[in-house]
């Protein structure tokens, strides 16, 4: 089993323990994504595919909290904003706008390069450390300057 699914269970048992509901079912969602892919695949998943099922939930569970704050519905604001931090919590530390500036400048990406082609070459660099949305901002700036 994988470092992310004995993490999931034992949390989970905890989470059981201390009555907490909303980590519970954060939890019970992560498990089944994982397990869904993995039926679909037909096979253990890698770190690198887990990574990126967790990464797929936050940004569901984060468009959620963008229309409920449309909404202004502020009960679900508040659980939204819960479940965000638990799901972050399953991911490696994400890397902000600035640490990946940086990391372009190692890569050696030239400044008329296609900002389609930097992100690609960015994007499979940081595998999972940082968000789309980050990325896509940080190679904008980059190129810019």
């Amino acid at each position: 089993m994988s470092q992310l699914k004995d993490r999931l269970m034992a949390d989970i048992k905890t989470a059981m323990k201390e009555k907490d509901q909303m980590k519970k079912g954060v939890i019970n969602l992560l498990r089944a994504g994982l397990q869904n892919e993995e039926l679909e695949l037909k096979r253990e998943l890698t770190e690198e595919e887990e990574i990126k099922i967790v990464q797929r939930e936050l940004k569901q569970t984060k468009q959620s909290l963008e229309e409920a704050q449309k909404a202004n519905r502020e009960d679900i604001v508040e659980a939204e904003k819960a479940k965000v931090v638990i799901v972050e919590s399953y991911l490696p530390k994400q890397m902000n706008v600035d640490e990946v500036k940086e990391l372009i400048g190692t890569l050696g990406i030239a400044k008329d390069t296609p900002m389609g082609q930097a992100i690609g070459t960015v994007m499979k660099e940081v595998a999972g450390r940082a968000e789309g949305k980050t990325v896509s901002q940080a190679v904008k700036e980059y190129l810019q300057n």
